[in-house]
């Protein structure tokens, strides 16, 4: 069982998972001659860690200010994610080298990671008992 836990563990332990994941998946596709969809998956997946990296740093400043302080940080949080997490979508319609669905997917690289780490623990302490 895992103890002291921070947000900076988390941030790491999934990040670099998730890119793994993406860039696993992408040399996969390129493998199989599948260029666009290999750079969109990584695409996605890389701006998928920076936005859980920047979700994590923006929860620290949230919970040391007062209500109305902390409701105009966390908009303003949300607004600077949804814009990044923008760009990839945007450059993928605007640009022949990335695949749209492969850089959607791209993006939820590290709630996959959280779903195949939750997945498995359920399925194996079912099998242990």
């Amino acid at each position: 069982m895992e103890t002291d836990t921070t947000v900076l563990d988390l941030q790491k332990k999934y990040g670099s998972r998730a890119l793994v994941l993406a860039i696993g998946a992408g040399l996969l596709f390129l493998a199989l001659g599948q260029k666009e969809v290999c750079r969109g998956l990584v695409l996605g997946g890389v701006f998928s860690a920076v936005n859980f990296a920047l979700m994590g740093q923006a929860l620290r400043f949230r919970l040391n200010d007062n209500r109305k302080a902390a409701i105009r940080r966390s908009l303003l949080s949300l607004l600077v994610r949804y814009a990044l997490l923008a760009m990839p979508l945007v450059l993928a319609v605007e640009s022949d080298r990335f695949n749209f669905p492969a850089t959607a997917a791209g993006l939820f690289m590290v709630q996959l990671v959280i779903m195949i780490e939750h997945g498995s623990r359920l399925i194996f302490a079912a099998v242990k008992h």
